[in-house]
């Protein structure tokens, strides 16, 4: 299975329930550059933002494997 990809990580965040805002906030980003990576319009985004949204879809990933 291929790897997903921002835009599907941060859609999949959004979809279990949270909010741009949140997500941003722990990316240490602007809401609209979450916004603009989940459309597909920010494919490479700074390390650190890439790295914020890795870490809590892998949380998110456990917490679903975990149910």
């Amino acid at each position: 299975m291929s790897e997903k990809s921002l835009s599907e990580k941060v859609d999949a965040l959004i979809q279990d329930g949270m909010t741009g805002n949140a997500i941003a906030e722990r990316a240490g980003c602007d809401s609209s550059t979450i916004s603009r990576i989940r459309r597909g319009l920010i494919g490479n985004p700074a390390y650190s933002v890439g790295i914020a949204i890795d870490q809590m879809y892998a949380e998110l990933s456990l917490r679903k494997a975990a149910a």
